[in-house]
């Protein structure tokens, strides 16, 4: 698939600030490029001081509208109105080639590339808090202490935008392994036989490469990603339009995956730039995900001075639908107001 063109604006609902980032020169490929982003502000009285933005990335098969999901019947299921609520502003980015940002060819994209856009993007819209240009109603933000989390896929890229730009004052990579991401399954044979069927590097050649194949080696999807709690409506609605390769879209969903998304799951590959974080890191994983080791998680980051893990008890690999979902996000926000009053006593 080919699509290196501009997406039409993306609409104005009354609720989070949609953006749509020229991030073009920051990668070298043709044609225009754009971040598809949406900006929850707190009220301006609530606002943390110093002041906080979570900038939040996805994981496969899903979008940006997985920290904002919001199902009839239930409620407390918008990761982005939890944060905003404890006076954090929260920025959610969708990856080049997911969701609602530029679709350039699949084959074009890598680690590389997914990471430089999302650093322009980053520091785009933290330029924009900084001056007071982003809302009219929204005063300048002195002193912005910018965290970056994502989920899984988004994890990986979050590793790979610090390690090679230095983008934020700390980092959380949620549900993915600087070691070896590894999709749980109900018996070990299942899970060895996964493994088995994802040898692939960071050096494979994309073009050899089938999210559809990669996909049907695992012979488990549903244990991996949602706990047992998760109501039987929110998992329908999740996995119905086809999972994790999706036919029919959920507003928290992606219809694409970057090809090299599957070598994600490939050991080491990303040490490198974990290596090179030197920001403070908070490791967070499920009770059941994808981190066969989770205490052995800290080790990747060698340069970093401040490492955290937290695991959550009954929770997968897809931490927002999980019903301890809040213990995580509550855990996040003190975290990231401990970093905000380390970094900001450092200035």
């Amino acid at each position: 698939m080919k699509n290196n063109h501009v997406r039409k604006p993306l609409p104005q609902t009354g609720g989070p600030i949609n953006l749509r980032l020229d991030v073009s020169d920051s990668v070298s490929v043709q044609g225009p490029l754009e971040v598809a982003a949406s900006v929850f502000l707190p009220e301006r009285e609530k606002l943390a001081a110093p002041p906080i933005a979570i900038f939040a990335v996805p994981g496969g098969g899903y979008s940006r509208g997985y920290f904002d999901m919001h199902f009839p019947g239930h409620e407390g299921y918008s990761e982005a109105e939890h944060h905003t609520d404890q006076g954090i502003i929260f920025v959610t980015c969708d990856h080049i080639g997911v969701g609602e940002s530029s679709l350039p060819d699949p084959e074009v994209i890598t680690f590389e590339m997914l990471a430089s856009a999302y650093n322009v993007a980053v520091r785009q819209i933290a330029e924009r808090l900084e001056k007071g240009t982003l809302s009219e109603n929204f005063p300048p933000v002195s002193g912005l202490i910018k965290i970056g989390i994502g989920q899984s896929m988004g994890g990986c890229v979050t590793i790979l935008t610090q390690g090679r730009h230095r983008t934020f004052d700390g980092i959380a990579p949620l549900g993915f392994s600087a070691i070896h991401t590894v999709l749980p399954q109900p018996a070990d044979d299942r899970r060895r036989a996964s493994i088995a069927a994802h040898e692939y590097t960071r050096d494979t050649d994309i073009k050899n490469l089938s999210p559809a194949e990669a996909i049907a080696h695992v012979p488990d999807w549903v244990f991996p990603f949602h706990w047992e709690d998760v109501p039987r409506d929110i998992l329908e609605a999740d996995t119905k339009g086809g999972y994790p390769i999706r036919k029919v879209v959920p507003p928290w969903g992606s219809a694409t995956i970057p090809l090299c998304a599957i070598t994600m799951t490939s050991p080491g590959c990303v040490a490198k730039e974990a290596a090179a974080v030197k920001v403070p890191v908070l490791v967070a994983v499920g009770e059941r995900d994808v981190c066969p080791d989770p205490r052995a998680e800290p080790s990747a980051y060698r340069g970093s001075m401040d490492i955290s893990l937290c695991i959550v008890p009954m929770m997968a690999h897809m931490h927002n639908f999980a019903g301890t979902r809040a213990l995580l996000w509550d855990r996040i926000a003190g975290w990231c107001q401990i970093v905000a009053r380390q970094t900001d006593r450092r200035r």
